[in-house]
Order: structure tokens, then sequence, then C-alpha cells
């Protein structure tokens, strides 16, 4: 998930925000607080305790509400209207998929198998039973979960369901710097 706050933030930095504002503004803030429980989700697992994964879909819709505050306060609603359908077909997507693999997700674990993320035997139905281990037999491989940042594997679903988060943070940061002139950058000429 970090990925899909830096990027945001950075090209907000290129067009000249200053993204700190983002952190002076109080609609932010259980964002970030859902952002920290991810964090935490991540390396329990990452240390073995897999009991948060049951939790997973509540931080997904958790992280949806508290992004609603910052969407109905700065009045973003055309990037919203974008970033939920980027949400909607990358729903479809992963429906497809799992459809395809009898109620399964394919995995394909690279990086996270080389940092010790992912452990032989994790996709054997012990920790969820979503998720399964790719193999010759899943159908619809370029749709699984192969794109993989180390602690995180993601399908292209996946890709465009996370990209919701990444549009509304770069609207926030925009719409907070020009309500305020004094928080955008001034570019030399």
């Amino acid at each position: 998930m970090l990925i899909f706050i830096l990027i945001p933030l950075i090209i907000a930095c290129i067009k000249g925000y200053r993204v700190l504002s983002l952190f002076k503004v109080l609609d932010m803030y259980p964002f970030f607080f859902a952002c920290a429980c991810h964090g935490v989700f991540i390396m329990s697992a990452w240390m073995g305790y897999y009991g948060f994964v049951k939790l997973a879909s509540f931080l997904q819709w958790f992280m949806i509400i508290t992004l609603l505050l910052p969407i109905v306060r700065r009045c973003i609603f055309w990037p919203t209207m974008i970033g939920v359908g980027m949400t909607m077909v990358g729903t479809l997507m992963n429906k497809i998929v799992i459809n395809a693999n009898n109620g399964k997700m394919p995995v394909y674990p690279t990086v996270s198998k080389w940092i010790g993320y992912y452990k032989d035997g994790q996709l054997d139905g012990s920790i969820d039973e979503l998720h399964v281990l790719l193999d010759h037999s899943s159908k619809l491989p370029f749709l699984a979960d192969y794109i993989d940042f180390g602690l995180c594997i993601l399908s292209p679903g996946d890709l465009l369901i996370h990209a919701f988060a990444s549009v509304i943070l770069y609207y926030t940061v925009k719409a907070v710097c020009e309500r305020d002139p004094a928080k955008v950058k001034v570019q030399n000429k």
C-alpha cells in the first residue's frame, strides 16, 4: 500500500504542491491511522502471525470510509468517480479470475519469497481459503496475483483497486494547496 501513497505524493511534489500541507488537515488523519493499521497487519504477517488476515476485508472498508472525509470536505467528486470506476473494473477482474479458478485466487510469489515474506506451504489453505499457489492448472494467470512488491503480491485488478487511494490523495493535496496559495511552492522562472 505504501507505493500507492508515495506515487501521488511524488507527482504532487513534481507539480509544485507542498505535500506536507496534507498533514495539517484533520480530515486525513483517519486515513493515516488506517494506513498505520495496514502496516501493522503486514509486519505481523511477516513475523509469522496471521491472526489479522481475517480482518483484511474490514480494513479495506475502513480505508475506503476514511477517504470519504477528504472527498466530501474538499468536494473532489469527479476524481472520485474516476477512482470508483477503476475500483469497479479491478473488482470485476478479480472476480473473473476467482470464478475461473473455482473460487480461488492464484498467487505467484517472487520477491516475497526472496526476502522471506512468503514461506513455502503458506498457500495450502491454512492461512486463508481464498489464495492458492499459481501453477500450470491455473486459469487466466495474467489476472492472478503476480505483481510482487515484496510485502504484498497484487493482481492487475488489485492495482486498479488500490489506485483509488492514489487518485484521492493527489486531488486532496491539490485541493488543499489551491485553497491556500501559501501552500503552493513558488516556481522559479
